[in-house]
């Protein structure tokens, strides 16, 4: 979040508590009663502002204001601010001008106290300041509303204006005189601080602080709303000071939500200057050397840097601590500036060749002092000198701690750095950078790491200027690596939602010269179509047919992605005889690779249950898994929406184990819903609410808004099938807002329209699903699952409505059959399922239970006893006056064996004794898709969920 800061037209406070307080003094001044106020605290906290709110306070309530500030280098003028006070009184109070009270004051301040009258006033008595006080009460007749004097920059007073104060704290004028004093502690000398220190102790002064301010009064300074995003941060870096806090607005480029154009620009650069001024040459050469050093220095480094002698840069600091604009940290012989902001400042306004030369110093002294990487490398960069091998081996170390500290935007532009190194380097010797994890393209490992981490953190701005960065450099130019790189970089930007970006870099690859090999080639163009995947687009069916024919013999990667899109294209279309043979043939490719995409001699991944055994996963840094995990993906998606949620289940879980094992965060989202998606649909809540759970925290991260959609809705209906609510969150009920503004996809709506269904909310599924039910328009969603969504229509006009008046009987029979239609034309098992369950709820809107439960009995035996779907089936059913055949009552005995046929007790007892899906097909002859549809139905029939419990139970039955 970025803020704009702007001009406050009047110098008025947010400092309302403080003024309140400084208010109740002016009722002292008007009752005739004097008063000294003690206003404390850091540069740029707003005591000017207050003193000033605080004067026009009490000029509207007849005070008379007289104000006076003290001046660094101004000692010699004696009682120079309350002169400068009281000279706006000059010639007023008498007949004669020259004889007035304000004048003959003026008169007495402008001569200095004498030898006698300091001897005086060690002895508790001094003519001088008698004299001062009874003209000063002179004065103080002709104001009959009492005074305000202001002494600003206290911390500056000469010695005879600390004197007069110090008169009037311990003798106070019997008329209405109120002090505000305002200075800054740290530079306030030791006397003026005891002198006020000890009124204060004995009651005589009234102290006031400003503490940080709060986010509400950080929102007045910058005239925003107190709820905008971004205001909390911004003043915590601020550190509640209202200087750095418009210092930062300014800096910002996008204004806070709410605030006003900034009329305002470097304010702190005049604040600075004005600090700056009184110092030397030499002076300011060691604060300027400070700057470039960073954050924290000592006496050597900035005398190194500034090449200036030892005695004389320690002389500089203790000055410079003096004037608070250095501060020692909690570190021995380490200093810091005031705040980071005026280091900032004062690197700005330096020279940039005499910093460039500074940054060559710091390097030296601080490398041989064995600084860590992180604090050389703003030096290396800034050096502007050629850099050699160590210093590109400190930035990829830098860029691997900054990553260790949970700092990916740093950890890039450290990776920048180094890889614009490398290209200045390779330029220079027309050479190619070496290789390995300490060379100067150490980064060609490092880039990976810090993408995937800021893949994480949804940073996709940051991963589109490195990916540049990537591809520019003379590591990724020429090579079969490169298109690796590309499809595997390309990949991540798809992902975050940056498609357009991700097929222009495949686009350009595959049209450069020389161009990759023809297998390259062809997985690139597989990538391209993948791509549109995962930035949720769906691929054009004639391309995706087309790039099946042309990686015909490409290799198994290039050929089972095609095979994967267009079985997923299929599915989607409806087509679903072209999709089982897709689908069958990318299953059969891609369970007989390992992790990089070759022929896997050891065995089996698939399976109902997820990976089985097989090699480990070696370099678990590079891409060579990338691209099987993607296509592990497309596959399981395409098999859940075809119902095939044994093998989707498996095929889900590899592809996630190998995105965890190397990092891939942005494969996570889609993979944790699909892995939810096919739990719930399974029956499997509690596994469907953790990887929901999971799913949402890392989509939010990556701002992948459409998979947190999915995996609310998957939640939501996962605990309404549990008879719960989600305790996370309350989603609003369909009518609060524009159904037609909220964002929505087909699917999201069909899983929370059976949430509302499962918690008996018939009216709040019809809302969802028919937004503008006057018109009765409903959206189908795509083809496969159109005879679901007809049958949660039917489902929710029948429990919104019970009665024929409400939502048409002919209009229920109406979406019934387009539900049998639908089913019909995929062929589906589940949809058909569905289209039972529509078809029973027309019969039960005219009254014909039985007929209704016969209906939804058969509807349980395609839908899976276990299913959402099989169980609300199973409950309208028991509503009717009987359980489903084959469907468990609440009171019936365990599931036996004797519920399988003979093929099923075949495939349970190998499955039971450890067999994976490959092992079992060989035994019995029939393809490893037929086991796994095999064991889908078992886990059905049987009640369980995993191969482990299947085993268990066939150990009982022995």
């Amino acid at each position: 979040m970025t803020t704009t800061a702007v001009e406050n037209p009047s110098p008025v406070t947010v400092r309302t508590a403080e003024l309140a307080c400084l208010e109740k003094l002016l009722d002292a001044a008007e009752a005739r009663r004097s008063a000294v106020a003690e206003i404390a605290s850091d540069p740029g906290t707003g005591k000017s502002r207050l003193l000033t709110a605080l004067a026009r306070l009490a000029e509207r309530r007849g005070v008379r204001v007289l104000r006076g500030r003290c001046a660094e280098g101004a000692p010699a003028l004696a009682h120079g601010p309350v002169v400068q006070a009281f000279s706006a009184w000059r010639g007023q109070g008498a007949d004669d001008p020259a004889t007035s009270p304000a004048d003959a004051l003026l008169a007495l301040l402008a001569r200095a106290p004498g030898e006698e009258d300091h001897r005086a006033a060690a002895a508790g008595h001094c003519a001088y300041h008698e004299e001062a006080r009874r003209l000063l009460a002179a004065c103080l007749a002709d104001a009959p509303g009492g005074v305000l004097l202001i002494l600003d920059d206290y911390h500056w007073a000469d010695p005879g204006t600390a004197g007069l104060l110090d008169t009037l704290i311990h003798q106070p004028l019997p008329a209405g005189l109120v002090v505000a004093v305002a200075h800054r502690p740290r530079q306030t000398p030791a006397g003026l601080r005891a002198l006020l220190q000890e009124g204060v102790e004995q009651g005589l002064v009234h102290l006031v602080q400003l503490p940080a301010l709060d986010p509400e009064q950080s929102a007045a300074v910058l005239r925003t709303d107190p709820g905008a995003p971004g205001l909390a941060r911004l003043t915590e870096r601020a550190g509640g000071v209202p200087l750095y806090l418009l210092a930062l607005a300014e800096e910002e480029r996008e204004p806070l939500a709410g605030a006003r154009p900034a009329t305002a620009t470097g304010r702190l650069a005049v604040h600075l200057h004005t600090e700056l001024e009184p110092l030397d040459e030499t002076a300011l050469t060691v604060v300027r050397a400070a700057a470039v050093l960073g954050d924290t220095f000592t006496v050597d480094t900035v005398a190194e840097v500034a090449a200036a002698d030892r005695s004389r840069t320690c002389a500089v600091l203790g000055e410079l601590r003096r004037r608070d604009l250095v501060r020692p940290t909690g570190e021995p012989d380490r200093l810091t500036f005031r705040h980071p902001l005026l280091r900032q400042a004062l690197y700005a306004t330096t020279d940039a060749c005499w910093r460039a030369g500074a940054h060559v110093r710091a390097l030296a002294a601080l490398r041989a002092l064995g600084a860590p990487a992180l604090e050389l490398a703003p030096h290396i960069e800034r050096a502007g000198a050629a850099a050699g091998e160590a210093d590109r081996r400190d930035l990829g170390t830098a860029a691997r701690i900054a990553l260790h500290l949970g700092r990916p935007a740093a950890a890039a532009h450290w990776l920048t750095v180094a890889l614009r190194i490398d290209r200045a380097v390779a330029r220079a010797t027309d050479a190619r950078p070496a290789r390995g994890r300490g060379g100067a393209s150490g980064t060609e490992e490092l880039w990976r790491e810090v993408v995937r981490h800021l893949a994480a953190a949804g940073d996709a701005e940051r991963v589109a200027r490195l990916v540049r960065e990537i591809l520019a450099g003379p590591a990724a130019r020429t090579g079969p690596e490169r298109s690796d790189t590309v499809a595997y970089l390309a990949s991540v930007l798809a992902a975050l939602g940056r498609d357009e970006e991700a097929q222009t870099l495949l686009a350009a690859e595959l049209a450069a010269e020389p161009g990759p090999a023809p297998k390259a080639a062809s997985l690139l163009q597989v990538r391209r179509q993948v791509a549109k995947v995962l930035a949720g687009q769906i691929p054009a069916r004639a391309d995706v047919e087309r790039l099946t024919r042309l990686t015909a013999g490409a290799g198994p990667l290039a050929e089972s992605g095609a095979l994967a899109l267009s079985g997923l294209c299929a599915v989607l279309a409806g087509d679903t005889c072209a999709a089982d043979r897709s689908l069958t043939a990318a299953g059969h490719l891609l369970d007989g690779l390992d992790e990089y995409g070759e022929p896997d001699p050891a065995g089996d991944f698939g399976g109902p249950d997820g990976p089985t055994a097989g090699p480990a996963l070696r370099d678990t840094a590079g891409t060579a898994g990338e691209p099987l995990s993607t296509l592990l993906l497309l596959l399981s998606w395409a098999e859940a929406l075809m119902g095939w949620y044994g093998p989707a289940h498996g095929h889900a879980e590899r592809a996630l184990a190998s995105a965890r094992a190397r990092g891939d965060a942005h494969l996570l989202p889609p993979l944790l819903d699909t892995l939810g998606y096919v739990h719930y649909q399974s029956g499997r809540m509690a596994d469907a609410l953790l990887a929901a759970a999971e799913c949402r925290e890392v989509a939010a991260a990556a701002g992948r808004d459409d998979h947190v959609g999915l995996s609310d809705a998957i939640t939501a209906a996962a605990w309404a099938q549990l008879g719960r609510g989600n305790p996370a969150a309350r989603r609003p009920r369909p009518g609060t807002e524009d159904p037609l503004k909220s964002p929505r996809t087909p699917l999201n709506s069909l899983l929370q329209a059976e949430a509302y269904l499962a918690a008996g909310d018939g009216e709040a599924a019809l809302a969802l699903l028919m937004p503008r039910r006057e018109a009765w328009r409903v959206s189908e969603p795509v083809a496969v699952l159109a005879a679901r969504g007809y049958e949660l229509l039917a489902a929710a006009a029948v429990a919104a409505d019970p009665d024929p008046a409400g939502v048409p009987t002919a209009l229920i029979e109406e979406w019934a059959v387009h539900s049998a239609e639908a089913a019909a034309a995929v062929g589906i098992a589940e949809q058909s399922g569905h289209a039972l369950m529509a078809r029973g709820h027309a019969l039960l809107r005219r009254r014909q239970g039985a007929e209704a439960a016969q209906a939804y009995a058969e509807a349980v035996e395609l839908l899976g006893a276990d299913s959402p779907a099989g169980t609300r089936a199973r409950e309208l059913a028991r509503d009717l006056g009987g359980y489903p055949r084959g469907a468990r009552g609440p009171d019936a005995p365990e599931p036996t064996l004797g519920e399988l046929t003979v093929r099923e007790r075949e495939v349970a007892a190998l499955a039971g004794e450890g067999r994976r899906t490959k092992d079992i097909a060989l035994r019995l002859a029939v393809s490893p898709r037929t086991v796994d549809a095999h064991i889908t139905r078992i886990y059905s029939k049987l009640g369980v969920n995993s191969r482990a419990e299947l085993a268990r139970l066939m150990a009982l039955s022995d």
